[in-house]
């Protein structure tokens, strides 16, 4: 199992120096190979302890064994096929996003959106909006209809008629825009519920967020500041997300009935 798979599994234990930790090495993943504790600790301006703690809790005996897989990682760049090689990162971290999401906990989401009144759909790009549409399109299916909230002009229309018993869906992969973060703030200011969904990360709407959903995407380096981000798991979460709701209001219609 990778490092980011290991991140990935025990995210749940993680406190925000162990991200910080987190984010370093995966911003400098040669660079670590090479680095004792002390050193990365001096990097991340943290103690030593922290370091061992934050290896322990990924499941490792200890800093020696998280340079093992670092460098475990760095050789099979080095030797393998290229191409290959990153066909096979991105095959692996879907395969850990799908076992994943099949495993999530959705029934505080489906209770969420069962008892809502409205909800609305907004999202931040390009992906983000046709993750929005495709939750729309999807949601008719078992009667529910989402409002697809595009640009920020329509946000700041919103805000003036939202309600307490409304709910909004903020779609962001990073989920620390400016525009998100922003809406964020307000709707906490509204007391208005609200679902986020970003990628696996660290980030200010997830924070402030009623209850935050994850994705793991897989980032590839091609060249000197080339970078390749795999993001589309969101459709897929979108897709089981709308299945396990549809069981959801079927046995709460079921229990209405009895």
């Amino acid at each position: 199992m990778k490092i980011d798979e290991l991140v990935n599994k025990h995210y749940d234990k993680l406190n925000q120096n162990d991200l910080h930790i987190w984010k370093y090495i995966n911003s400098h993943k040669e660079e670590c190979c090479n680095l004792s504790i002390h050193e990365l600790a001096s990097r991340c301006n943290i103690s030593k302890t922290t370091i061992l703690r934050f290896a322990k809790k990924l499941s490792l005996k200890g800093y020696s064994e998280l340079k093992v897989y670092l460098n475990w990682e760095m050789d099979v760049k080095e030797d393998g096929d290229i191409e290959d090689l990153y066909i096979d990162r991105i095959c692996d971290s879907w395969k850990s996003a799908i076992d994943d999401i099949k495993e999530r906990d959705f029934t505080d989401i489906n209770e969420m959106i069962y008892k809502s009144k409205r909800v609305f759909v907004y999202g931040t790009g390009k992906l983000q909006v046709g993750v929005a549409r495709e939750l729309k399109r999807m949601f008719l299916y078992c009667g529910e209809i989402f409002y697809i909230v595009e640009g920020e002009n329509e946000a700041e229309m919103l805000l003036k008629n939202l309600k307490h018993e409304d709910l909004v869906i903020l779609i962001s992969l990073t989920g620390d825009s400016e525009k998100v973060t922003k809406l964020a703030k307000e709707l906490l200011v509204k007391n208005v519920p609200f679902i986020s969904i970003t990628k696996l990360k660290n980030n200010a709407v997830a924070r402030m967020s009623t209850k935050s959903i994850y994705i793991a995407t897989s980032k590839i380096k091609f060249g000197d500041g080339v970078f390749h981000e795999v993001s589309n798991l969101f459709f897929l979460l979108a897709e089981v997300l709308f299945l396990r709701y549809t069981s959801y209001k079927k046995i709460m219609e079921k229990k209405a009935s009895n």
